[in-house]
């Protein structure tokens, strides 16, 4: 993506959720707990196997919850996508709308407007001039 943000831009918001996906759990996290704390050895021996299962245990559950979590975020941007295109759709339908009932008002205003004008000629009889044309200004030079 050319830019940094992806608010409002569904197409972006779109394209961000297909493309999130969670790392896959290694293998070895699930043999390693699966197999038993070695007892052989020294007391060092021991308790590094049982912190090794603590550890591995600890990461396993933060991997889980990571891929929940990017999961449920990958489906809120969709959603918010969605959100945005419908809102974008019912904008664009609205302005539509407005743009109907100006158009509508205008020519209403034009037909009162003409109408007008004709009652008005007719009542006077008129020819539609204005009364410009009968004033003559004639300008005489000066004598000298």
């Amino acid at each position: 993506m050319p830019g940094t943000e992806i608010n409002g831009n569904p197409d972006a918001m779109s394209a961000f959720s297909q493309h999130l996906t969670a790392p896959t759990m290694p293998p070895s996290l699930m043999q390693r707990l699966g197999t038993m704390p070695s007892l052989a050895g020294l007391f060092e021996g021991v308790a590094m196997s049982l912190l090794d299962k603590a550890a591995t245990a600890s990461m396993l559950a933060l991997l889980t919850k990571m891929t929940e979590e990017m999961v449920t975020y990958s489906g809120k941007v969709g959603a918010a996508a969605g959100a945005y295109s419908a809102a974008d759709v019912a904008s664009a339908l609205e302005l539509a709308s407005a743009t109907v009932k100006v158009a509508n008002q205008g020519l209403s205003i034009l037909k009162q407007t003409a109408s007008s004008l004709n009652q008005a000629d007719s009542a006077t009889g008129g020819t539609g001039d204005t009364g410009a044309a009968a004033q003559s200004s004639t300008v005489q030079p000066d004598s000298v």
